[in-house]
């Protein structure tokens, strides 16, 4: 059974100079999802198999499957939806992924964003709003005009003006409003709050956009006595600064382990020492059409259940504590730890 399914493109619609929001021709039975969720396109370029993951900006309940694409420098996908896509065009895309949702829409969250990482929370915006829920955005960008869906989300300001309330903050825009100046760091993120010490009330604080904002808001947040456990975040790149620190996983087990992989219900079986390839790259190598996407701990595309034995991380950016304790590792990052290991891809 193949990952991924085949799909047309509907629509390419130009949102800002270097972003462009793509729609799908979908069976939305078939691609169900929740708002946060995301989707990994897979092409052949220039002879390289190419996986990217993109996060739906639509919203569930909308007659749209949509995603955002901002343009990367010399990203090889990115070019590709920008540039040498139409519509009717076929691509690989596997189902909806990812635990960056929200589970009650029906109360207050903050939302703190900056540049593309507003995706994924415009489709949590327009489903709060429309369970009854409120939403508080502070949205950062460069100019008016790079913000990507700023027409969208004036709509929805106009729409629900006693549930959603954004404010924006520019780094090159000349604005009155000194809050609305800058780039969303600790002081900014101090400044925000003060102006409305009811927020740390709310039930949920999503963050998406570069390492360094998600770092400042976050640590902000736990320093003003928000629970952890109310703070989510999403990245669309590996951490630097984690990765750069990272040290070797510590594990007592030294040996080789006897490595059963489950995928599509077929078994594949294997040695694999502790030291050795990631247990995703070994089940590839042995023959199992594995999904990944990143490889790089950020999304959960490779997640798998331990059944037997054990296995450490080296990274884990995507997976909840919750997960990580019912036996659930991302494969692009795990390593043996036991004698007997066996690894299912087929338990979600």
């Amino acid at each position: 059974m193949s990952l991924f399914k085949v799909v047309k493109v509907k629509d390419v619609r130009k949102e800002t100079d270097d972003t462009v929001s793509v729609a799908f021709d979908v069976d939305k039975n078939e691609f169900r999802y929740q708002s946060g969720q995301y989707i990994t396109i897979q092409k052949e370029i220039d002879g390289e198999d190419i996986r990217r993951s993109y996060s739906l900006c639509s919203a569930p309940f909308e007659n749209d499957f949509r995603i955002a694409v901002k343009k990367i420098e010399q990203g090889k996908m990115s070019t590709l939806l920008h540039h040498n896509i139409n519509v009717g065009d076929e691509l690989n895309i596997m189902l909806p992924a990812g635990n960056f949702t929200i589970s009650d829409f029906s109360r207050k969250h903050i939302g703190f964003a900056a540049g593309s990482g507003i995706t994924p929370l415009l489709s949590m915006i327009k489903s709060t709003l429309k369970e009854g829920g409120s939403f508080v955005l502070f949205y950062g960008n460069r100019t008016e005009s790079s913000t990507i869906f700023k027409k969208e989300i004036d709509e929805l300001l106009v729409k629900y003006p006693n549930q959603f309330n954004v404010t924006y903050i520019y780094s090159r825009e000349n604005m009155a409003n000194e809050i609305q100046k800058g780039r969303i760091d600790n002081k900014k993120v101090n400044e925000l709050i003060k102006q409305d010490l009811e927020i740390l009330k709310a039930d949920g604080f999503y963050l998406c956009g570069p390492e360094n904002m998600i770092n400042a808001v976050k640590d902000t947040l736990y320093y003003l006595g928000v629970p952890k456990e109310k703070v989510h975040f999403e990245l669309f790149t590996t951490p630097v600064q984690t990765a750069e620190n990272k040290s070797k996983v510590v594990s007592d087990f030294k040996g080789t382990s006897q490595l059963t992989v489950i995928m599509d219900g077929e078994e594949f079986e294997f040695e694999l020492a502790y030291d050795g390839d990631f247990i995703l790259d070994a089940s590839i190598d042995h023959g199992a059409d594995a999904p990944f996407s990143c490889k790089g701990a950020v999304c959960c595309t490779c997640k798998a259940k331990v059944l037997e034995g054990k296995a450490v991380m080296e990274m884990n950016y995507s997976l909840s504590d919750e997960e990580v304790a019912q036996g659930y590792i991302l494969t692009c990052q795990s390593h043996p730890a036991s004698d007997k290991l066996v690894v299912d891809y087929d338990v979600t």
